[in-house]
């Protein structure tokens, strides 16, 4: 053991005590970088760049699709421009230039995530694992999944689907909800890999699929592209329910707000209803969830 007269004190001039000043200085660059570093939320970086980066989906016809001129359009794109109205007119610009970002659901996810894109405006369900990337605006459309067979098949349930090749788009909430629903219900069949509903359709119609799984508004909208909506059918198969939002970047609480605003103005006005009607048919409307959703997200200002 050491004794304590080993220890000898030290000398006073080897202790050295910054000036006071140099303290505050350090002190004032943290809180400057700090910030500095709070400040690049997605508001920051549209208003210096005067674009915003919108990624959709080009193949979820009447939700999120390309038109033969390679325009975006649909019922999530009209919602995602009044977005950007309302966003520019936050930041008090004159312009506000759309940079359009292609990719089915993950990509579009994962461009969110990454800081590619600032808001995503397709067809995402919005669920706790996804919320561990992303974060979502309020509901703006609700849906179910739903199986696009051939008519002439004679596939009318889940279960007639045993033994058959069910094309699904990987990672997405359709996938995840209908693995389960065919082991509750001792189902066995294959489940293929597609790019995307389109894809799926168009390997139905090859015969390369018995089946395409996916949400059931998209798949009907696939159908519709056709002009031979007598040549499908959608399998009775309740097995999930989709409310859809857009994903945007987790933890911008300023940039969500202006989101939520301008998703509001269009609930609560007539303007959402311009709008269903002009992807969903004249003669449509929304079904009572989704106009409750309407009146309780329609916050005042």
């Amino acid at each position: 053991m050491n004794s304590l007269s080993q220890f000898r004190p030290v000398p006073r001039r080897a202790v050295v005590v910054a000036p006071m000043w140099r303290l505050i200085a350090a002190v004032l660059a943290f809180l400057a970088f700090s910030a500095a570093f709070a400040g690049t939320g997605a508001l920051d970086r549209i208003k210096a760049s005067e674009i915003i980066r919108i990624a959709y989906a080009p193949n979820a016809y009447p939700i999120s699709f390309k038109d033969a001129e390679g325009v975006p359009r649909g019922y999530s794109v009209d919602l995602c421009r009044h977005i950007v109205t309302a966003v520019q007119q936050a930041l008090g610009l004159d312009a506000l230039e759309i940079a359009w970002i292609e990719g089915n659901t993950p990509r579009r996810v994962a461009a969110v995530a990454n800081a590619e894109a600032d808001i995503e405006c397709g067809t995402t369900t919005m669920t706790l694992s996804r919320q561990r990337q992303v974060d979502f605006s309020n509901v703006v459309f609700v849906e179910s999944g739903g199986i696009l067979v051939k008519s002439d098949r004679g596939l009318r349930g889940l279960e007639d689907l045993a033994g058959r090749k069910v094309g699904v788009v990987p990672e997405t909430t359709t996938e995840r909800r209908l693995r389960p629903a065919l082991i509750e219900r001792g189902i066995e069949l294959e489940l293929v890999p597609i790019r995307d509903a389109k894809d799926g359709r168009e390997r139905l119609i090859a015969d390369e699929l018995d089946a395409v799984a996916g949400d059931r508004l998209v798949l009907i909208g696939q159908v519709a592209e056709t002009g031979k909506a007598e040549d499908f059918g959608i399998v009775d198969a309740k097995f999930s329910v989709e409310p859809y939002a857009f994903a945007l970047p987790r933890n911008d609480a300023d940039f969500r707000l202006e989101v939520n605003r301008g998703l509001a103005e269009v609930y609560r006005g007539g303007e959402i209803e311009r709008i269903f009607q002009r992807w969903f048919g004249e003669d449509s409307a929304p079904t009572r969830l989704l106009e409750t959703l309407y009146f309780i997200y329609g916050f005042a200002d």
